[in-house]
């Protein structure tokens, strides 16, 4: 074939071609997409926190968009997240689904404790693990735990939660406590029966030994429920 005829042919070939070129829509970046999506939730958590994607179908084309696309509020759930990403102009919507890790040191149980053990520094130690997996109401301080006890049998492990702790109990149902009354500067005391288990700064009743009479009061010490008159 002489070179003249090839470079006819190839321009032959171009001119089919154009006309499709010409139609073909910019695509738009699928990093641009789940880069909208992570900040969104990246600015709903902690300095801590990573947030990862990856989960995007590599198949998805989608025009470019016009301006730099929104995101709608994050839908958290857990080490779990999903954001709708849009775009005005052209008008489309992607979901997009992404991993959340948060590694921050918790209090778990150095060792298996009984149900009704005392918390202290030898029950308990401080251990790395992903927050976004644990339940509400960890403990990142073991001061916040001490001297509570456990409310259930646990393994050595356990992340602590307000669930598993409570504060020891100071009074206890059916014990003699001191009821002590308070009015400006004016203090009673009077001795009588618990009618309730309470911790620190819990309200129970308390039957009063001399006139039989209920009332409510405060736990503030051991033994001890103040009133106000």
């Amino acid at each position: 074939m002489t070179r003249s005829k090839r470079t006819r042919r190839e321009w032959i070939g171009l001119g089919l071609l154009w006309p499709c070129l010409a139609l073909a829509e910019p695509v738009e970046s699928l990093q641009r997409i789940e880069a909208v999506a992570i900040a969104a939730v990246a600015a709903q958590l902690p300095p801590s926190a990573r947030v990862s994607g990856g989960g995007l179908d590599p198949r998805v084309r989608l025009p470019e968009c016009a301006d730099t696309p929104s995101a709608d509020p994050p839908q958290l759930r857990g080490g779990n997240a999903t954001v709708a990403v849009r775009c005005s102009a052209p008008a489309w919507t992607l979901y997009v689904p992404l991993q959340i890790s948060d590694l921050r040191p918790v209090v778990v149980l150095a060792r298996a404790a009984a149900r009704g053990a005392t918390i202290d520094e030898a029950l308990i130690d401080l251990q790395v693990r992903d927050v976004s997996r644990l339940p509400f109401g960890y403990f990142e301080s073991a001061a916040a735990l001490r001297g509570h006890v456990l409310r259930r049998p646990l393994a050595a492990g356990t992340v602590l939660t307000a669930n598993d702790a409570e504060p020891p109990r100071l009074v206890r149902r059916g014990e003699s406590v001191t009821v002590i009354g308070r009015s400006g500067g004016l203090e009673v005391r009077a001795s009588g029966t618990a009618l309730a288990d309470g911790a620190q700064g819990s309200r129970v009743k308390v039957r009063n030994d001399t006139s039989k009479r209920v009332v409510e009061g405060v736990v503030t010490a051991a033994g001890t429920v103040e009133i106000a008159f």
